[in-house]
């Protein structure tokens, strides 16, 4: 079935749902909440590939109507969203708008990062913009869109221009819902196994719980990029 739609209706909605309900698979549906775990609403099972493919068809369309026909009331309508969102070429200001209409639906960490990811295109061309702008969401008291910020930080703007301040805004968010301080780990970890020698003394000067330092550890541990010298310093940093 063709997605390229000139309109979007109610009609060829139920149509897309009626679409992805037979592209669902059952296994991978109950792997999807084993591990997503949040059950807002349900959780089909339509793999990313599959997705990706429908919403690169949609915005040969008419993207704009398509969003505002879209009910999301299932985990991969939402994560269709995020693509077509992402994949469209839209202007900046109407990428923001959409953007920040997004995150206000998000609530749990697979849609938040799906989201993140896809917007890859959008960020290379408003790097600056969308670096200013992120700070609306760090700054949010919505814990989901505060994650958006740190995740859009640290799959976009972990380089040599902003890793000072990349490293600054992570630390002075304080939130204790745990994606967010999962996603100050991630961040951290990250920008060391990038940056290892201009990140260290971060591990060492800043006002994170002990819970997301030693996660952060942790996560660097883990890392194949690492060497076993430069985990041995970072374990050194726990607090007992």
């Amino acid at each position: 079935m063709e997605w390229n739609k000139k309109s979007w209706t109610g009609k060829e909605y139920k149509e897309l749902q009626q679409k992805l309900n037979e592209l669902s698979e059952e296994k991978y549906a109950l792997f999807q909440k084993r591990i997503i775990k949040e059950e807002a609403y349900p959780i089909l099972g339509v793999r990313m590939p599959i997705l990706k493919k429908i919403a690169k068809e949609i915005v040969k369309g008419n993207e704009q109507q398509f969003l505002q026909t879209a009910s999301a009331v299932s985990h991969e309508e939402r994560l269709l969203l995020a693509i077509v969102i992402g994949e469209s070429a839209c202007q900046y200001d109407v990428f923001e708008a959409r953007a920040d209409d997004f995150v206000k639906k998000i609530d749990n960490w697979a849609v938040c990062d799906a989201f993140c990811t896809s917007i890859k295109k959008h960020i290379k061309r408003n790097k600056n913009a969308f670096w200013q702008h992120i700070l609306c969401y760090l700054h949010s008291e919505n814990h989901w869109i505060v994650r958006v910020g740190l995740v859009c930080m640290l799959s976009h703007y972990i380089e040599e221009e902003y890793l000072e301040e990349v490293l600054k805004r992570c630390d002075g968010v304080k939130n204790d819902f745990y994606y967010v301080k999962m996603a100050q780990a991630w961040l951290m970890a990250t920008a060391f196994t990038k940056y290892p020698q201009r990140v260290k003394p971060y591990f060492t000067n800043h006002t994170l719980d002990t819970w997301t330092l030693h996660k952060a550890i942790q996560k660097v541990c883990q890392s194949q990029r690492v060497s076993l010298e430069e985990k041995g310093d970072l374990k050194t940093l726990k607090r007992v």
